[in-house]
């Protein structure tokens, strides 16, 4: 598993993919594979990895596209960068759209903090 390309890390207890593997298992998803197809495809034994592991995979992957947040390279529960400078043409068709409503609640969130920053008096309290 490890030597495969699409192995970013891997560990007694889990295994990480690479961001080429997430996006090229979201593309063909898309397309109408399954997921083992997928796994088999990109040189993955899916015996040893086991149809729990892969189905947990493209659902938690589903889950985080349509979340909106960032597909990483990291763990799950790891804290994604904001990227600058986003492509969105090179991204699948989903996760584009996904990752540029992410985008969309973030600006607007920072325009409403701004707007109260700029509200506030030298004292602190807000103006009417």
């Amino acid at each position: 598993m490890a030597a495969n390309q699409f192995t970013a890390k891997v560990n007694a207890r889990q295994i990480i993919f690479t961001l080429e593997f997430k996006n090229i298992f979201l593309s063909r998803y898309e397309q109408g594979d399954t997921s083992v197809e997928i796994f088999e495809s990109c040189g993955y034994d899916t015996e040893i990895l086991g149809r729990t592991r892969i189905y947990g995979f493209a659902r938690r992957l589903r889950e985080l596209v349509e979340s909106g947040r960032p597909l990483t390279e990291d763990y799950p529960n790891a804290k994604a960068k904001v990227p600058e400078n986003i492509d969105y043409n090179t991204m699948p068709s989903q996760l584009s759209v996904s990752a540029m409503q992410r985008e969309l609640t973030y600006l607007r969130q920072q325009v409403e903090f701004l707007k109260k920053l700029t509200e506030l008096d030298n004292d602190g309290k807000p103006r009417r």
